[in-house]
């Protein structure tokens, strides 16, 4: 089934669950907390986070988890980050983070800063 297309992130909201909904609120939180003025957008029909006008990474929330895009490389000061997503790893670049398990708010802080840091855009 294809993903119905979305004119808005307000829309794209509107169409996911309520636990979908709690966990791009947390991915927004946290974004929140690392830098000031995150930008959001639809890129490929699905919510993106934006600083300093460069892509920080890609979210969605299907039926029964939260998907992150890309996989981060590790940054230079956390090495072990790409060796403790790999439970999270599913398919080529694409990290899955199960709502029946609970989010690991600690491992998506490492994740979104290590994309902060791939961008450009650490220290905010």
């Amino acid at each position: 089934m294809a993903m119905p297309k979305f004119e808005s992130v307000a829309e794209y909201d509107a169409h996911c669950s309520v636990e979908g909904r709690a966990a791009l609120g947390v991915i927004r939180s946290l974004t929140a907390q690392l830098v000031k003025d995150p930008e959001e957008r639809l890129s490929y029909g699905i919510p993106t986070l934006f600083v300093g006008g460069k892509r920080i990474v890609h979210m969605a929330a299907w039926a029964e988890h939260l998907a992150l895009y890309p996989v981060p490389p590790s940054p230079p000061d956390d090495p072990g980050l790409v060796s403790n997503l790999e439970p999270y790893v599913k398919g080529k670049g694409t990290l899955h983070f199960p709502y029946a398990a609970g989010l690991p708010t600690a491992v998506l802080e490492r994740v979104l800063r290590a994309h902060l840091i791939r961008a450009g855009q650490w220290p905010a």
